[in-house]
């Protein structure tokens, strides 16, 4: 998770250890926040490429991103058209991605789906955006925000909800729980399996 700018550029092999790889796992990352996008397209691309560099070893399959003006999305990617195949924005609490939809779809964008931030703010109406679990390719799962951060998926108010969603998804979509408190990760990972098994869904 790259979430301060600053920050990450300065990560090094302590941050990044290099044997990494030899975990045998997948690897996808979080665009950082404060992005400079005040500075113009440019500076944003030029600050995306410098994290590139220093995580190309892992291979990420997507960039997830928060979302950014429709106008600053289109100069970014203008620049760096590469990168549409592996972008992903994410709903947030500001932003639930319906009046960049048109945007996301001309562009060929990823989509990044956050239920906690969906149960959280009122968002149930993106799912109706046209196409939109084509478009999934991350979904982040846990119980909801609140002032405290993240809760766990005992908080989640429906669950029925979460099995919903799985069932319209790719085979290929990355699910993420993303709880950072240990004790409530470990929780939120049995419940979601005793979930799956009751839902009759491969949980691998």
């Amino acid at each position: 998770m790259f979430l301060e700018t600053a920050g990450c550029l300065a990560y090094d092999q302590r941050d990044l250890p290099l044997d990494l790889p030899s975990l045998g796992l997948s690897f996808h990352v979080h665009l950082p926040l404060d992005l400079p996008w005040d500075g113009g397209a440019a500076g944003v691309s030029a600050t995306i490429l410098a994290l590139e560099e220093k995580i190309a070893f892992l291979r990420p399959r997507h960039y997830v991103l928060h979302p950014p003006g429709a106008a600053q999305l289109e100069a970014l990617l203008s620049l760096r058209p590469e990168i549409s195949a592996r972008l992903c924005l994410e709903n947030t609490r500001q932003d639930d991605l319906a009046a960049l939809w048109r945007e996301i779809t001309d562009l060929d964008l990823g989509v990044c789906l956050d239920l906690g931030h969906l149960v959280s703010y009122g968002q149930e109406h993106i799912l109706d955006l046209p196409g939109i679990f084509e478009r999934i390719r991350i979904l982040h799962v846990y119980g909801g925000e609140n002032s405290s951060g993240h809760l766990g998926l005992d908080c989640l108010p429906d669950p029925s909800l979460l099995h919903d969603i799985l069932a319209r998804l790719g085979r290929g979509c990355a699910l993420v729980v993303e709880v950072f408190d240990l004790p409530s990760l470990e929780n939120s990972l049995m419940l979601l399996k005793s979930w799956l098994s009751e839902w009759g869904m491969d949980h691998g």
